[in-house]
């Protein structure tokens, strides 16, 4: 069967397709509008294609895919990704059979609220549902381990999150985590505690218009550096400036950089900062806000080994540590050095409220005082 990758109604590429992969005949239509990071050396890579293609869907290892699969009656990951035409909030990219009628503002997720809030939708948080509605649903491509799912609340388009961990600890770190960045006055995704169903969740709107889209680090620095002697952090801001993006780029990431070394943040992956471009110009034109704090403030560490890991937390980004990270960073004056003395107050409020994690809350301040500590001497 031929599919085509679309962009909003523009056919991007088409592809003969076997169980449901794109491998054979691939034929590019509209090169500029290939997604970022995938035609690179004059060739698009087909196991690229595919890789970008899975991840426009929830992870195949998300505790409960089994009943995530069982209730949209698929067989496997990528059929759902047919499904639901791999539509989803982070961009204007999707999947449709070869001469198909569909059109992009009849079925998409920005302008159309028919498909949010289906019955059952909750099974993408992890709940077991009775009675599920079939058809097309954002939450099958809120991507990432933490169960996740989009709702409507109050007109707009929200991200709810649930945890993964026993301890139960994601959204209270990504609410305390919004609380700093409040402070120091840094452009961030705002969450909010919200309970469902007899449990905490956090939640955030969507920070894309139906003129935006979204293009992780990853894909922005895919390409290999020309100059070994360029810093993982040099080549990311190179490569952002040759999308088009002007201004200041790196005093951004040096306060991402920061911030994540202070609220001891150690899953900031390469998805999991990006920047912003206009669906229609195709222009980079700013960063994107800060977001997904989920594994700040030791989420993912039992709390008796924080203090053995504390001065060596490792990172996601730009180096494999973080205080390696902080030998990248060259300025600091925007930092309000009071907002400092106030992070560990804000931390231990917040983590208080977490009936799942009463034994934790006194060694994550400790240990979140010793950064700031530490930090305060090395700058």
């Amino acid at each position: 069967m031929i599919f085509e990758l679309r962009h909003n109604n523009d056919i991007v590429l088409t592809a003969d397709v076997s169980d449901r992969y794109f491998l054979s005949n691939i034929k590019i239509n509209i090169l500029e509008k290939i997604p970022v990071g995938l035609y690179l050396y004059n060739k698009l890579n087909s196991d690229d294609l595919n890789t970008w293609i899975a991840s426009r869907n929830i992870p195949a290892k998300r505790d409960g895919i089994d009943l995530v699969l069982e209730k949209e009656n698929v067989s496997d990951i990528r059929e759902l990704i047919f499904k639901n035409n791999g539509l989803g909030l982070t961009d204007h990219y999707w999947l449709a059979e070869k001469n198909s009628a569909l059109k992009w503002e009849d079925i998409n997720y920005f302008d159309n609220d028919n498909c949010f809030d289906k019955l059952g939708d909750d099974l993408y948080l992890g709940i077991d549902v009775d009675n599920f509605d079939e058809g097309r649903t954002p939450s099958s491509s809120a991507s990432g381990m933490q169960p996740k799912r989009w709702m409507l609340r109050n007109g707009e388009r929200w991200l709810l999150k649930s945890s993964e961990e026993i301890n139960k600890q994601e959204p209270y770190s990504e609410y305390a985590a919004s609380i700093i960045l409040d402070k120091l006055n840094l452009d961030h995704v705002k969450y909010e505690l919200l309970s469902k169903n007899n449990e905490i969740l956090s939640g955030c709107p969507n920070m894309l218009d139906n003129k935006s889209e979204l293009i992780s680090a990853y894909y922005v620095a895919k390409e290999k550096k020309k100059n070994n002697n360029e810093t993982n952090l040099d080549h990311y801001i190179n490569k952002c400036k040759e999308l088009g993006l002007d201004g200041d780029i790196r005093t951004p990431l040096e306060q991402m950089i920061v911030v994540d070394y202070l609220i001891a943040n150690t899953d900031r992956h390469l998805s999991n900062f990006s920047v912003i471009r206009n669906s229609e110009s195709l222009k980079v034109e700013r960063l994107a806000p800060l977001y997904d704090h989920g594994a700040s403030f030791y989420t993912k560490f039992h709390h008796l080994e924080i203090a053995g890991i504390n001065e060596n937390l490792k990172s996601r980004s730009f180096k494999g540590f973080q205080k390696e990270n902080l030998k990248l960073v060259k300025n600091v004056d925007w930092l309000k050095k009071d907002v400092l003395n106030d992070i560990p107050d804000i931390v231990n409020t917040v983590m208080n409220k977490n009936k799942y994690g009463f034994e934790r809350t006194d060694t994550i301040v400790s240990a979140i005082n010793d950064r700031i500590n530490t930090f305060k001497k090395y700058f």
